[in-house]
């Protein structure tokens, strides 16, 4: 920015400061006049020069001719001495302490022209500065699309370069990145795709610079590039997120390993493991969301019996409202695992995965009005993790006694052996839906799709191969135990 004080530096035009006015003012233009009142014109930031040809050196005009200019906020008033006046007047200078504006004199012989082609340079010299900041703010955020940069840091870098709050909006209006303090109210939205499902939100007053405009344009640009990166139609990049996702969530891999993908990536202290399920076009168009950072955690979709398909996301396991709420927003139902370390996540995912029983079947998802169902696990079998927690052996801890218990039923035997039972899951299924009615044999056998017959053969079958009667309380709780140390497990 040019200043008053650059001026006053300029050593060919000889210009003496009689009365500073408030800090270095910024200057806009400069304009020659004789008139005394000339306010209406002006914008502010002007230095105005005149010779007072109409007025006297004791004038009293001259108190009236300052104060229109300080309402104005002109920049400084510049006295030409030699032409009408040998000295600059006395109650010019007075006025000009009184209302704080800045005067200087002109002296014979600089012209009036000197002065303002020194103002114009400055202002030149100033508009390439601020051109070459800005050309330089632009390679950067051009060379962030061809990086690893976050798109909040891009954000950022637009803010710092132009004063205006931004957001990065993806939909309606989800918001995946955006600066400190930005409020969507009022905000421009500037389209980064031909079908307007990614946009950049602007928020702020005043006018914008042509730099200004250049450096949101070139940030657009970079964040357009950043971002279609990373959609699911880059079928590359995608089943690279969906393989670190999987083996994370089994524990073959560490959290941390997505900085390997993303260096960039701000990865919580804590996560947790969310089962989404729905129809497979809905889990589709979920997937097809833009997404940045820690969003990208998705494994690969399931397809499941009766039309429905599943697919499993890492969240912020202190924040994951956001993430469900998107989720709800294209009618999918959910069950959000446990918060735990981001070396727990395998036990966050059991903690979801039990609870999968629980989600509606395909009927729901043609229901009206369509609620998408949510199943926190937050508290579920705190007591069985501590359980498991003990030993997890064939020959020792929760799991051999779980084995003892169910027998033929278990998924193993103790020396690590398949089961050899044949209609072992059915069983197992039989058992979970009379547990879920409370014993009640009419519920479990419609919700199993079975004649209350089939089902009471079934609990026949049940009792002689684990030895245990589910008329007997104990024996019930025994049952449970060992059902739900195996799924955990």
């Amino acid at each position: 920015m040019a200043t008053l004080s650059q001026l006053l530096e300029l050593p060919e035009l000889g210009l003496s400061l009689l009365q500073a006015g408030p800090g270095d003012p910024e200057l806009s233009w400069v304009s020659i006049t004789e008139l005394l009142s000339m306010n209406d014109y002006l914008e502010g930031g002007e230095i105005i020069m005149t010779t007072g040809l109409s007025l006297g050196a004791n004038d009293p005009g001259w108190r009236d001719f300052v104060a229109g200019l300080s309402r104005a906020r002109v920049a400084a008033i510049g006295f030409g001495i030699g032409v009408n006046h040998d000295t600059v007047p006395a109650p010019l200078l007075h006025a000009a302490s009184t209302y704080r504006v800045a005067l200087f004199e002109i002296p014979l012989p600089i012209p009036f022209i000197a002065v303002s082609k020194a103002v114009a340079g400055l202002l030149r010299s100033d508009e390439l500065r601020a051109a070459r900041s800005a050309l330089q703010v632009q390679l950067r955020l051009l060379d962030s699309a061809r990086g690893t940069q976050d798109p909040a840091e891009v954000l950022a870098s637009i803010s710092q370069a132009t004063g205006r709050q931004l957001a990065l909006i993806s939909g309606p209006d989800r918001i995946l990145a955006s600066t400190q303090g930005f409020q969507a109210e009022g905000a421009e939205l500037v389209a980064l795709d031909s079908e307007g499902s990614l946009r950049l939100a602007i928020a702020g007053t005043g006018p914008l610079t042509p730099e200004g405009s250049s450096v949101i344009a070139a940030g657009a640009m970079a964040l357009g590039f950043s971002v279609r990166s990373d959609r699911a139609s880059d079928r590359a990049e995608r089943e690279r997120w969906e393989l670190l996702t999987g083996r994370m969530l089994s524990g073959a891999l560490p959290v941390e390993t997505a900085e390997v993908l993303s260096p960039g990536i701000v990865l919580p202290d804590t996560v947790r493991a969310v089962a989404v399920q729905g129809s497979p076009e809905d889990i589709s168009a979920w997937r097809r969301e833009p997404r940045i950072g820690l969003d990208r955690l998705i494994g690969s979709t399931e397809e499941l019996a009766g039309g429905l398909a599943r697919a499993w996301q890492v969240v912020d396991g202190a924040e994951p409202e956001a993430a469900v709420m998107r989720i709800e927003q294209h009618g999918l139902d959910l069950v959000v695992g446990r918060p735990v370390s981001r070396r727990g996540l395998p036990v966050s995912a059991r903690s979801a995965a039990s609870r999968l029983r629980d989600l509606p079947g395909r009927a729901s998802l043609y229901a009206e009005p369509r609620r998408a169902q949510v199943i926190w696990a937050d508290r579920d079998a705190p007591f069985l993790e501590a359980v498991l927690s003990l030993g997890s052996s064939p020959e020792h801890g929760a799991i051999a006694l779980s084995r003892q218990v169910l027998g033929p039923l278990a998924a193993t035997g103790p020396a690590g052996q398949a089961s050899t039972e044949p209609d072992r899951e059915v069983l197992c299924e039989t058992l979970h839906a009379l547990f879920v009615s409370d014993g009640q044999r009419g519920p479990a056998a419609s919700a199993l799709g079975i004649h209350r017959n089939t089902l009471r053969d079934r609990v026949t079958r049940i009792e002689r191969l684990t030895g245990r009667s589910l008329a007997s309380a104990e024996d019930r709780a025994e049952l449970w135990f060992a059902l739900r140390t195996e799924e955990l497990a």
